[in-house]
C-alpha cells in the first residue's frame, strides 16, 4: 500500500513538473524580442513576387529596413557596383523641386571614363508599404528612368549627332527629371555637354540650374581693333554672353550695319559657336541630361535615391 502510494505521488510530481518546463519554456520565448520582430514582420501580405530587383528586397519587412538604411559603404559585394567609389551621386535640389523640368539631381566622375548610356536612376518607392483594408503591406513598384545617348556638340541648327554617354574623368552631369527643350527657337531634343557659348541663349529657356556664363569676353576679341571707334566704343562694354540684337535693342538698332554684322557674327550663339567650336576648352566638363518624365521622380523627404550601372548593381545612393 505504500508502495503504490509513493509510486502515485511520484507519478504526479512528475507530470506536473513537465507542465512547469513547458510552461517557462513558453513564457522565455514570448518575451524573447525576436518574438515581437517576427510578430510585426508576419503581420501582412505583400504584393506578387515580393521581390524588387532594382532595390533587392526579399519581401519582408527585416529586408525593408536594412535597405532603408543601406548606403554605398555598407552594399553587400553582389551588388556593389565595380563604379562605386568613383562614381559619385548627389541629391541636387531633388527634395526642394515642384516641376520635372527643374528638377536634378548630380553625378560626378572622378574615376576613369565611363560610360553612362544604359544606367537607371530610380526612387524608393517600392519600399515604403501601404496598407490596405485588410491591414496587409502591399509594396508599390518603385519608379525609375534609364539614362539615354546625347551629342557632345550642341549644334546651333539643332541637328544632333547621338551617341553613348561618356563622363570623362571630372566630369559632372545634371540629370533632369524632365525632358528637353523641343518647342523653342533653336529646339533642343537630347542631352548634351555644355560648351563656353551657352549663356548667350541662358534666358531663351528654363535652365534648372542657371548655365554657367563663360563666353568670352567681347572686349578681348581680337577682331575689335578693327572695327570702327563708334563700334568699338559699344563692343568693348558689352558683358558676356550679352546679345545685345536681343538684351539691348534699342541702342544696337542705332549701330551701323557693318558693326551690327560684325556683333552678330560674333556675340550670339551661332556666331559664338563658328568661332570658337574647334578651338581647345570649347567644350565644358559638365553635361545635361534629360530623363524626359513629365512628373517628379523624387519625394520632398524620406527619399532613397539609386544609381545602378548597367548590369543592375548600385553605384551609388543618397537618402534625405
Amino acid at each position: 500500500m505504500h508502495t503504490r502510494g509513493f509510486i502515485k505521488h511520484a507519478t504526479l510530481l512528475v507530470v506536473l513538473l513537465g507542465f512547469l518546463v513547458i510552461f517557462f519554456f513558453k513564457f522565455a520565448q514570448f518575451f524573447k524580442p525576436s518574438a515581437f520582430v517576427d510578430k510585426a514582420s508576419n503581420a501582412g501580405s505583400y504584393s506578387d513576387g515580393g521581390t524588387n530587383p532594382l532595390l533587392d528586397f526579399q519581401g519582408v519587412n527585416d529586408s525593408y529596413t536594412n535597405a532603408y538604411n543601406n548606403s554605398s559603404t555598407d552594399i553587400s559585394s553582389a551588388n556593389r557596383s565595380p563604379y562605386a567609389g568613383r562614381v559619385y551621386l548627389s541629391s541636387g535640389n531633388a527634395s526642394y523641386a515642384y516641376q520635372s523640368y527643374e528638377e536634378y539631381v548630380t553625378i560626378r566622375n572622378s574615376g576613369a571614363p565611363v560610360t553612362v548610356t544604359g544606367w537607371v536612376l530610380a526612387n524608393s518607392k517600392g519600399a515604403r508599404p501601404i496598407e490596405n483594408s485588410g491591414n496587409n503591406y502591399l509594396y508599390p513598384v518603385n519608379d525609375s528612368a534609364v539614362i539615354g545617348q546625347g551629342t557632345e556638340y550642341l549644334s546651333p541648327e539643332g541637328v544632333y549627332t547621338n551617341s553613348p554617354i561618356v563622363l570623362k574623368t571630372g566630369d559632372s552631369a545634371y540629370v533632369i527629371t524632365g525632358g528637353p527643350f523641343i518647342q523653342f527657337r533653336m529646339p533642343i531634343t537630347t542631352s548634351f555637354r555644355e560648351n563656353i557659348c551657352l549663356g548667350y541663349i541662358d534666358d531663351d529657356y528654363p535652365w534648372s540650374p542657371q548655365v554657367r556664363r563663360d563666353c568670352p569676353t567681347p572686349s578681348q576679341d581680337p577682331s575689335i581693333t578693327s572695327v570702327t571707334q563708334e563700334c568699338y566704343d559699344y563692343v568693348k562694354n558689352l558683358n558676356r554672353c550679352e546679345d545685345p540684337e536681343r538684351d539691348d535693342k534699342n541702342n544696337f538698332d542705332l549701330q551701323r550695319t557693318p558693326c551690327k554684322d560684325f556683333i552678330r557674327e560674333r556675340f550670339t550663339y551661332q556666331g559664338c559657336v563658328a568661332k570658337n567650336s574647334n578651338k581647345p576648352g570649347f567644350t565644358t566638363n559638365q553635361w545635361r541630361i534629360f530623363l524626359g518624365k513629365k512628373s517628379q521622380l523624387w519625394r520632398d523627404e524620406n527619399e532613397i535615391i539609386t544609381l545602378y550601372d548597367a548590369q543592375g548593381r548600385i553605384v551609388d545612393q543618397v537618402k534625405y
